[in-house]
This record gives structure tokens, C-alpha cells and sequence, in this order.
């Protein structure tokens, strides 16, 4: 597996799988952030599949960032203690997010998923995966849900 910065993102490149996983930069990432369906690199395309353990973790000046369809997995961490950011769209492609993934966000209260309450209750949801946002609200296709 290779460590290739692409377009400003960090990405672990398998060449078996053809996947990415978005991983830590060193210096972090600011301001908004778009994250592809997949890259290219030496003329080959990595599907981005995954946002790995501690990949924004602490990247004060994070303001916002999409996330693709492409994305089954948040990683534990993946976005702790991002201050400034304030709202987040879950795709209905995630099946699973790591245990305090989203710890020390206080500016974060709303969480848009597109997908379904019932899709919603699907996903693996690790051990206080939005840890300390009580006021949290869920915006699923079909309603709001208090997280």
C-alpha cells in the first residue's frame, strides 16, 4: 500500500483492491473539503472507499467537508475535535462509523444522512460515535431523528 497526496487529500493506495482510504495529512486539511469517488494515480483509479482512523482529527480550521457515495466506512476518530465544523452529510453508502468519530465537534448539531430512518438503524455504530453533541439532530430522507 502506498501514501500518495492527491489534490491536496491524503490517501492510502491499494493496488490489490483499487481502493482509497483518506487518511491524516501531515499539517491537516483546512477549510472545505470535497472528497472524490476515486483518484487517479500512475494511471490507475482507487475507488475512495473509506476515511480512516483519525483523519481529520483535530483540523481546527475544517469548516466542511462532503463526503461521496463511494464511502462505506468513517474510522474511529476520523473527526475529532474539528471545532469549526458545524454540519455534516452522511451518504446512504456508509455501513459503519467508529467509535467517537465525531468526539469534541461541539459546533456540530445537525448530521444530514441520505437515507432512510430504517438505513439509518443499519449502520454499525461504534461506541460514542457522536460523543458530546446531545443536541444533535439527524436529517434522514424521511424525518428527523434527536441522536
Amino acid at each position: 500500500m502506498k501514501e500518495k497526496i492527491i489534490n491536496g487529500i491524503n490517501y492510502r493506495l491499494n493496488g490489490w483492491t483499487k481502493t482509497a482510504e483518506v487518511i491524516k495529512k501531515s499539517g491537516g486539511y483546512e477549510g472545505d473539503i470535497v472528497i472524490p469517488e476515486a483518484v487517479v494515480f500512475n494511471e490507475r483509479t482507487y475507488r475512495v472507499t473509506s476515511i480512516g482512523k483519525k483523519a481529520f482529527a483535530f483540523c481546527y480550521p475544517l469548516t466542511s467537508i462532503t463526503i461521496p457515495d463511494s464511502v462505506k466506512s468513517i474510522g474511529w476518530n476520523a473527526f475529532l475535535d474539528c471545532e469549526p465544523l458545524k454540519e455534516i452529510c452522511i451518504p446512504n453508502s456508509v455501513t459503519s462509523i467508529g467509535s467517537h468519530a465525531f468526539d469534541g465537534c461541539d459546533s456540530l448539531l445537525s448530521f444530514t444522512y441520505q437515507g432512510t430512518m430504517a438505513q439509518w438503524k443499519k449502520i454499525k455504530l461504534g461506541y460514542f460515535w457522536k460523543t458530546p453533541i446531545p443536541t444533535a439532530v439527524l436529517h434522514c430522507t424521511d424525518g428527523d431523528v434527536k441522536v
